[in-house]
């Protein structure tokens, strides 16, 4: 995978090419984001299953989300690289507070899976955790359609991405913020 600033590197153990099966590590450049561990394979090896999400605490520390960059990026990864699989079922379940509530978090990431041509995405109560948090699942199953639309959305993540690399401040343009900045420093 390509180090081109908003395209993140995916590899197996020790920066070693990835191998079905393996744990899935992911990187900005030489900057760990997250861990994957364990991948299983199943169906025969036609399908990998993604639910044990560890963001590093680079992740952690993050104001936003980058959770979903990180998915798609491995879908398309796996797509181009493992013509075997034929498809990605997942699971998240990990409370997020850049995105708000639970309910919120379970339909942003509901809408995501569905613009990507996930299948049999449901979102369910988790049982272990406190009210209001939510597990999303579903299938991205490969087909031509779904391969278009999970590129068009990557690129959109990937630009948002781009514009607000990890471990940067946002540039704070046009914001409220930067404004009020700029008039303040006006007047000193």
């Amino acid at each position: 995978m390509s180090n081109t600033p908003g395209i993140l590197k995916i590899t197996g153990p020790e920066s070693a090419p990835y191998v079905l099966g393996q744990p899935i590590f992911v990187y900005d450049r030489d900057v760990l984001l997250a861990t994957l561990d364990p991948v299983p394979v199943r169906k025969n090896g036609t399908e990998i299953h993604i639910e044990a999400f560890k963001p590093a605490r680079t992740v952690r520390r993050e104001r936003r989300h980058i959770g979903r960059l990180i998915f798609l990026e491995i879908c398309a990864f796996i797509a181009e690289n493992f013509p075997q699989i034929q498809a990605v079922s997942f699971i998240f379940s990990r409370q997020v507070d850049a995105l708000g509530g639970g309910a919120e978090q379970a339909a942003a990431r509901s809408e995501t899976m569905s613009r990507i041509g996930a299948l049999d995405v449901r979102i369910a109560p988790k049982a272990d955790a406190r009210p209001g948090h939510f597990v999303v699942s579903g299938i991205w199953a490969y087909s031509e359609g779904n391969y278009a639309a999970l590129k068009r959305v990557l690129e959109e993540e990937r630009a948002l991405y781009r514009e607000w690399p990890i471990g940067t401040r946002r540039r704070e343009h046009g914001g409220v913020v930067a404004r009020l900045r700029r008039l303040v420093s006006r007047r000193a």
